[in-house]
């Protein structure tokens, strides 16, 4: 028998998911979120585009709630998605939802693939926003340590910098 294999539903949905990626990556938004919602019709439990759907309308249409709701969904159906994290905390923190947030940013780092450093500087940013300044200390320079970037750590680096300057004023 040869190589050649029928594509199925799985295929398409992975092929096309694929595509919409390539349109955000592009800045073609408004391509990505039709082929997202044709996606979504056909297969509605599909939770890694439920992440991306989330992320569209948290940073693209600032319908927050609807982001909220889509990241949710998207929990379900796909946990294991590293994306969902870093998109569904963010989203957590821009709503001061600082429970909810340390909830999702917990589990995140039981994921496996989560880029820690990403997580830990979510973190720091919920305690920052929260005046507890050795907390955030304490989280940036976590990111800082998982961190391979290194522009990441010069973000990671300017946030404690921000935050000590933020902590003498008070």
């Amino acid at each position: 028998m040869g190589l050649y294999r029928p594509v199925g539903m799985a295929d398409t949905n992975a092929q096309q998911f694929l595509l919409i990626q390539q349109h955000l990556g592009e800045g073609r938004t408004g391509e990505a979120l039709a082929e997202l919602r044709v996606l979504l019709s056909r297969q509605s439990d599909h939770g890694k585009a439920q992440a991306l759907y989330g992320r569209i309308l948290m940073e693209h249409l600032l319908d927050y709630l609807a982001a909220e709701e889509a990241f949710r969904l998207a929990m379900r159906q796909a946990p294991a998605y590293p994306d969902l994290y870093y998109d569904y905390g963010d989203l957590l923190l821009r709503l001061d939802k600082g429970t909810e947030t340390v909830a999702v940013l917990n589990k995140a780092l039981e994921v496996p693939g989560i880029e820690k450093d990403r997580i830990y500087h979510l973190f720091g940013n919920l305690y920052e926003r929260q005046a507890k300044w050795e907390d955030a200390l304490d989280y940036y320079t976590k990111a800082i340590l998982y961190s391979l970037s290194d522009e990441a750590i010069r973000r990671y680096t300017a946030a404690i910098e921000r935050v000590k300057q933020k902590s003498s004023l008070l």
